[in-house]
């Protein structure tokens, strides 16, 4: 663990965002209980979550498709690494969403079961680099960077909330045979007319 930077907390080598991370979460993410009806989003920062968090809603949760109850994104499909809310997720009703930014490195090891459905949505590198740029100038738990090349640097370097991008989808793709998993890219699903 490197405790050293401002905004990025290093946890076995990747980069959380500091301020929302809570060290004992990150400590018993492998052993976390899954359940075989949960469903996951994994990406990278900036490639879609928050889309396909709504989609799925729209799927899982009848109250919010028929808007009988209003209930905010991050309680619907919550952060498995960043319990915000600090919400005990073993209480809560099946099905459960997901996101998660985590790498497969760092994966629950109950991710391995086919039963759990996983959809990972890649984003053209460019594209996340450009979104990417413009929050963390937004968020101030963000480091900002002052032009598009210097963070451009840090983004390549891996020197950014959720390392290296490459890292990231290499570590997922390489290991989708150990998983019920939907590769979804998010430029395609604007193509199909989704957005």
């Amino acid at each position: 663990m490197d405790d050293t930077d401002t905004y990025l907390f290093n946890f076995k080598g990747y980069n959380f965002e500091r301020s929302l991370i809570d060290i004992d979460v990150l400590e018993n993410l492998e052993d976390f209980e899954i359940r075989d009806d949960d469903v996951f989003i994994i990406t990278y920062p900036k490639s879609g979550t928050i889309w396909t968090q709504q989609i799925l809603s729209l799927i899982y949760f009848e109250e919010h498709r028929n808007r009988t109850a209003i209930v905010e994104t991050i309680d619907r499909a919550p952060f498995l690494e960043y319990n915000i809310r600090k919400v005990d997720f073993l209480k809560q009703p099946s099905p459960r969403l997901f996101s998660s930014h985590i790498p497969y490195y760092l994966a629950p090891n109950g991710l391995k079961n086919k039963k759990i459905k996983i959809v990972y949505v890649y984003r053209n590198p460019k594209d996340v680099l450009i979104s990417f740029f413009h929050f963390s100038k937004l968020r101030v738990t963000l480091e900002p960077s002052e032009t598009m090349e210097q963070f451009m640097r840090k983004f390549l370097d891996g020197k950014v909330v959720g390392s290296l991008w490459f890292d990231h989808i290499r570590g997922w793709y390489e290991h989708k045979h150990n998983f019920n998993i939907l590769f979804m890219q998010y430029e395609g699903m604007k193509k199909s007319g989704m957005k």
